[in-house]
């Protein structure tokens, strides 16, 4: 047998695809992202209504885009090799015992919330009635996502990853259309968030049908059926509650995280600390998002393919691989958004509610969050590593220990950094569960090659060193200069000179950084680059 097999590209590749796409719904995510902060800035509202997102999106980002997908699709892989049958009645008793356990839970959420939330968020009455009449709506995300997740696993699985990638796209027009079309017609700030809820819930709802659509389109559909007894629903509890579990540390250290915040913005009016966090971390799940998320969600489906095929001894070069594409595409990332972080943060949100002072607020948190984005990225990674081994329990044992890492560090320096030791210490405990995560691999029997993956990253370094030395002039030479001439000659706007300003930072800084790689032999650029770079190439030759 022959350990290359006909058209199955690596996942490195086919990450690139879903890359592209997940870039596209970032992208929306950003304009999204200055809409929000125009119009609600980081006072009350704004404030309430992060608490209120940040509910359903701990249990979103648990279940839709964690532990249910990647314990589902081991077993969905199983019952596959059975019969295309088998594995569609699976399927569908797995959603109809999840839509009863949901159904079940936002009802137990909709009658309690108003009992201990505002005891959880602090602060006026005000501002906890709003969180609690907002958490009410947006809380049935839970339920859309949760079921959308199942479907697009199943579409995953197939290899299939366009539509599943128009998820986030759908949630993100449900946001634009509500600024858009309904804004203009209302004022009142009150009046906005409720519209921009009940939007979002529309999106949401669109979502499962899209993705429902798509997997019966495929003739992959679920047979529904209720059944308690059928065994994939053991066996995905049994994988899925340490996933759970260990994935509800971090969730849960977000949350804690955000009830930190609000706890240092009481003590210190006017900080608007929780919005700021909120901003700063959306602007690092770009990277995180795009690299991260594509890379664990292609690389399952991979190291599964090798396990049941007996190729085991693909599995270490197959993570390394992964683990040097990732370094490689977020060092850029992490050293650009520490370095023009300031500019960042202006070209995107200023305006409107946002000021000068919500921006000095957002820039050491982005900074601190800016240093783990290559660990938040490879974390991902490397968990849907253990669960390709049905592995659910050493996760959770280190995310156990990094949550209470994090914690531990958020309590002890707020009193000194304020939210930035939020920041800071989600930062460290990054860093602390991607050594462990990697160092118990060994468990499986799976040797990465730390010495070659070593090699590579310093392989990297002159690409890097010459983006950062870049970006660096750009920032303290290129655009005090650029401001000064904009303003008194131009006459453009403090946004727009910011927006100029990040564009001649960055784009520069991309070609020198693909340049430099490519020039010194990295692998890395090669695959990106590819087909540009053999046409290069064969030119050069027939000259």
């Amino acid at each position: 047998m022959t350990n290359k097999v006909p058209g199955n590209e690596s996942s490195t590749k086919r990450s690139l695809a879903l890359s592209f796409y997940t870039f596209l719904s970032r992208i929306l995510g950003l304009i999204r992202d200055h809409f929000m902060a125009v119009s609600f800035g980081t006072g009350m509202v704004a404030s309430a209504f992060s608490v209120a997102y940040r509910l359903p999106n701990m249990f979103r980002n648990l279940l839709a885009e964690g532990t249910l997908s990647q314990s589902f699709m081991p077993i969905f892989s199983e019952y596959e090799k059975m019969g295309v049958m088998e594995a569609r009645v699976m399927a569908g008793t797995v959603l109809s015992f999840l839509f009863l356990c949901l159904s079940l839970f936002v009802a137990f959420f909709w009658l309690f919330a108003a009992q201990f939330l505002p005891t959880l968020v602090g602060g006026t009455p005000e501002y906890g009635n709003l969180v609690v009449e907002l958490s009410l709506v947006l809380f049935f995300l839970i339920m859309t996502a949760s079921l959308s997740s199942i479907f697009m696993s199943i579409s995953n699985s197939h290899h299939k990853y366009f539509v599943p990638s128009l998820s986030p796209i759908i949630l993100n027009f449900s946001y634009l259309a509500v600024f858009f079309f309904v804004f203009p017609f209302y004022h009142e700030i009150k009046d906005r968030v409720f519209y921009l809820a009940y939007g979002i819930v529309c999106g949401g709802v669109l979502q499962l049908i899209v993705q429902g659509w798509f997997v019966y389109k495929n003739g992959f559909g679920p047979i529904f059926r209720l059944d308690f007894k059928h065994p994939a629903i053991k066996k995905i509890f049994k994988l899925m509650l340490p996933a759970a579990l260990g994935g509800s540390f971090y969730q849960i250290g977000l949350l804690v995280d955000i009830f930190l915040a609000n706890y240092i913005q009481n003590q210190n009016p006017g900080l608007g600390a929780v919005v700021s966090l909120d901003y700063s971390q959306r602007l690092v799940q770009l990277p995180t998002g795009i690299i991260g998320v594509a890379l664990a969600t292609t690389i399952l489906p991979s190291l599964l393919k090798d396990l049941r095929e007996g190729r085991e001894e693909n599995v270490p070069k197959e993570i390394a691989d992964v683990l040097s594409f990732a370094f490689f595409l977020t060092l850029p990332a992490s050293i650009g958004l520490a370095v023009l972080g300031e500019t960042v943060l202006d070209s995107i949100y200023y305006g409107g509610r946002w000021d000068h002072l919500a921006t000095l607020t957002a820039f050491f948190p982005l900074v601190f969050y800016s240093l783990a984005i290559p660990f938040y990225s490879i974390n991902k990674v490397l968990v849907s590593s253990y669960y390709a081994f049905s592995d659910t329990k050493t996760p959770l044992r280190i995310q156990l220990i990094s949550f209470v890492l994090s914690v531990v560090v958020s309590i002890s320096l707020m009193f000194f950094l304020k939210h930035s030791a939020i920041a800071l210490a989600s930062a460290l405990s990054a860093i602390v569960t991607s050594s462990l995560l990697l160092f118990y691999l060994k468990a499986h029997q799976v040797r990465i090659p730390f010495a070659t993956v070593g090699k590579r990253i310093l392989r990297m370094v002159p690409a890097l060193f010459g983006l950062f030395f870049w970006l660096v002039f750009s920032e303290w030479v290129i655009k005090p200069n650029l401001q000064n001439w904009g303003t008194n000659t131009l006459g453009l706007s403090y946004a727009n000179l910011s927006r100029l300003s990040l564009s001649l930072s960055i784009l520069p800084a991309v070609i020198l950084y693909f340049g430099i790689a490519t020039y010194t032999g990295l692998s890395e650029s090669e695959i990106i680059l590819g087909r540009f770079l053999r046409k290069w190439k064969q030119k050069k030759e027939n000259k």
